[in-house]
């Protein structure tokens, strides 16, 4: 009895951690991958290095992915043994599949991550010095960060929890060989903090620490301290505040970020979320509806159409605002027949509920 209560324990901690590893990723990884902080080049990675990767997130934060490939493949052309530019090349596939909810570049994604992985294999037998080696465990933990969002997306959930969890033990091997790379905290703060999180009655009884203001900790030093990481570890800060509900921080957060990248689509959900969540349900249907347009012109599966839809209902539906209520739901029934069969298994209960409000009389 005492074999199957601690084996049935160590299953729930298990998924727990991985739902709770799988939600960082699925949330804050795709938003923030390609940025370079202010903080000055080091001997690995050099002004031009860097110039390159700050463009790239110029266009990958716009929703312009085949620009941002494009500055990556000249990077890719110049160093073709780093890993990095292999690297930072599946990050933008999978921003742009996460973007889309759409599995996009399958082969070309796993061959970049497969690259990278090798590449930074050899990497560290050629390294010359402990900081080099931390930068191949980050380019390594970052691959592996990257294909389990995949997976968790469109593959194994099985494959996703092991490939997590060696981004994560990458990522402490990179400490282990350079404490300075502060890059490496912006993964494991995220770790710490949604481990904490979300492990719920573990946590009450002792079996996980809540750690969850030390992520916080290693997030902010990321952000100060990081070399190409700062963008990545400041997004994650916004979901991190949706969930400690300091609605207030992330409104601030997104709207600095949508006048640098005013084209793309990132900030706006969490933006609205903010704006729902604090009852001013003018703005979040402005949000919403600016979000909508954006996604009308490319609307690939869906999915993410169908969520911005209903959310404006549930707006327009706070604000009394009765027809308008109805005329967000019609649309749904002019794009019905284009959904693929997969988004609308997915959204059924939303489709369903919109093709209803639908049919009202205003």
């Amino acid at each position: 009895m005492l074999f199957e209560i601690t084996r049935a324990n160590h299953t729930f901690r298990t998924v727990v951690l991985a739902h709770a590893v799988l939600f960082i990723l699925a949330c804050c990884w795709p938003l923030g991958v390609l940025v370079a902080s202010d903080q000055n080049t080091d001997e690995y990675l050099t002004s031009d290095k860097r110039s390159r990767l700050m463009a790239a997130q110029e266009q990958m934060l716009n929703g312009e992915f085949a620009s941002a490939q494009a500055i990556l493949d000249s990077l890719v052309s110049d160093y073709p043994d780093d890993p990095l530019g292999y690297m930072y090349k599946a990050a933008v596939y999978m921003a742009e599949m996460t973007d889309a909810e759409e599995n996009l570049y399958p082969h070309e994604f796993k061959t970049l991550i497969d690259a990278t992985v090798s590449l930074s294999s050899v990497g560290l037998e050629k390294a010359d010095s402990p900081h080099e080696v931390a930068w191949m465990k980050l380019s390594e933990g970052h691959a592996h960060a990257n294909n389990a969002l995949w997976e968790s997306r469109f593959g194994s959930f099985t494959s996703a929890l092991k490939q997590a969890f060696e981004a994560r033990s990458c990522y402490e091997d990179g400490l282990s060989a350079d404490i300075t790379l502060y890059d490496l905290y912006a993964g494991l703060g995220m770790f710490h903090y949604w481990k904490s999180a979300k492990a719920g009655v573990l946590r009450w009884i002792g079996l996980f620490k809540n750690e969850k203001d030390k992520g916080i900790a290693e997030l902010r030093l990321a952000v100060d301290s990081s070399l190409v990481s700062s963008q990545m570890a400041r997004n994650a800060l916004i979901w991190i505040w949706l969930d400690k509900k300091e609605y207030d921080s992330v409104v601030t957060i997104c709207q600095a970020m949508l006048e640098k990248f005013p084209h793309g689509k990132v900030y706006l959900w969490p933006l609205a979320e903010a704006y729902f969540k604090t009852e001013r349900y003018d703005l979040a249907a402005e949000t919403y509806q600016a979000l909508r347009k954006k996604l009308a012109e490319s609307p690939g599966n869906y999915r993410n159409l169908i969520e911005c839809d209903y959310n404006l209902n549930r707006c327009y539906d706070k604000l009394d605002l009765d027809e308008l209520a109805i005329l967000a739901a019609r649309p749904v029934e002019d794009y019905y027949n284009l959904i693929p069969d997969d988004t609308k298994r997915r959204q059924r209960s939303k489709l369903d509920f919109l093709r209803r409000v639908a049919k009202r009389t205003p």
